[in-house]
């Protein structure tokens, strides 16, 4: 009888199997994936530290930041010229630097496979969006923006203190929304001061078999007082939000005032 005992048949069936769970993980790599957007604020390249009287600002203000609250809307990932959108049922994201679930969002939806090159975002609301009586539970409901004032919600609450000239510490709010322009028959139009940001995003691939999907979205505060309106507390005050002007600046400024990384790019 010829021995067969040397002839790997065992080997044929070993072989395949690696091959086919290959071929598995290849399909898995391409298979789309949720992704999780996690959002930062930095002064300078450290992490805010509330409360602080630590901070000085381009103007020579020295400045703290004792409560900061956002909207993100309309936000879309960009592959080869396609956006991708995180969906109709989830077109706002509300953030909270004192409520931690806000800082971390994974939207339910499912990105298709491949490199992405940029996030878009409108910062605030749109006027679609903003409706007098679209949030009904706290704490998105809380950002109300006065009806007489045009309605809708605070696009950004940034409250602090700053040390003006007679060395007092001054309260600041940063507050962008609506805003008016009066004419001088008495005519009020109202002004809507939200902004688009268009980031760029290197190295960031959705990718099945991938571990962690992470974009960071980080707002560096300093820049909300530089470039390209210099910000000056002991000039423009503390409280904006009657002052159209003052808004307008506010919301140039805002456009330099964020980056996004990919996961590989994470913040220290």
């Amino acid at each position: 009888m010829q021995n067969f005992s040397g002839f790997p048949f065992k080997a044929v069936p070993v072989a395949l199997f690696i091959i086919l769970l290959g071929l598995n993980s290849c399909r898995d790599e391409e298979q789309p994936a949720k992704v999780t957007f996690y959002f930062y604020h930095l002064v300078s390249d450290s992490a805010l530290i509330k409360n602080s009287l630590i901070y000085t600002n381009l103007a020579g203000n020295k400045y703290e930041v004792d409560e900061l609250q956002y909207f993100i809307s309309d936000l879309k990932l960009w592959r080869g010229g396609q956006p991708y959108s995180t969906g109709e049922s989830e077109k706002v994201h509300y953030v909270d630097i004192d409520i931690a679930s806000t800082l971390e969002w994974t939207p339910d939806i499912l990105f298709p496979p491949g490199k992405y090159d940029s996030v878009t975002c409108t910062f605030g609301l749109s006027d679609t969006l903003n409706q007098s009586g679209y949030f009904v539970n706290p704490p998105e409901r809380d950002m109300f923006w006065p009806d007489m004032m045009g309605g809708g919600y605070h696009y950004m609450k940034m409250n602090g203190k700053w040390l003006a000239e007679n060395e007092l510490l001054e309260p600041f709010n940063l507050h962008l929304g609506r805003g008016m322009v009066e004419s001088g028959s008495g005519d009020v139009t109202f002004v809507s001061n939200f902004f688009s940001l268009s980031l760029p995003l290197d190295n960031f691939y959705v990718e099945g078999s991938q571990l962690y999907q992470n974009v960071y979205l980080t707002m560096y505060i300093n820049k909300w007082f530089e470039t390209p309106n210099l910000w000056d507390w002991n000039i423009i005050g503390g409280q904006i939000m009657q002052y159209q002007d003052a808004m307008q600046k506010a919301a140039e400024n805002g456009r330099n005032a964020f980056r996004a990384d990919g996961v590989f790019a994470k913040p220290k």
